[in-house]
């Protein structure tokens, strides 16, 4: 039985792989203004992903300048965007949540309000920061 599941996984990561190398659906982001746009991958089954997707909601309206864009990495098209950004990154890994801030940091995981929230604040008033540096140059 646990032959079967191995030989399973393995089977669908080979199978998720080959999607992503043989995409050609364009990977660049939908946002008016790359800058102020949060991409975040998630899947529907993870429950620390849906921490991230109500965090992002609730601070949402405090941040109208943001864009957050929603990719789920179990769709063809979202699975295509995941391999994109983690080329981009040089990240070898597979976990979700995985969120970009403005196209240059970005967290993975999601612990709690307290921890990565935190974070993903920081992140936040970074990138608003770094584009407003850019329109008034």
């Amino acid at each position: 039985m646990q032959k079967k599941s191995s030989i399973f996984k393995m089977l669908s990561i080979f199978l998720f792989c080959l999607i992503g190398i043989f995409s050609v659906t364009s990977c660049e982001a939908n946002s008016k203004n790359p800058d102020t746009e949060i991409i975040i991958f998630y899947s529907p089954t993870c429950p620390h992903c849906h921490k991230a997707l109500e965090f992002l909601s609730k601070i949402a309206p405090k941040y109208k300048e943001i864009t957050i864009t929603k990719h789920n990495t179990n769709t063809n098209t979202g699975a295509n965007y995941y391999f994109h950004y983690t080329k981009k990154f040089g990240l070898t890994t597979d976990a979700v949540p995985f969120a970009i801030f403005g196209g240059k940091k970005y967290e993975i995981g999601f612990g709690s309000e307290e921890t990565t929230g935190k974070q993903y604040i920081l992140h936040i008033n970074e990138m608003l920061k770094s584009a407003q540096q850019t329109i008034n140059k």
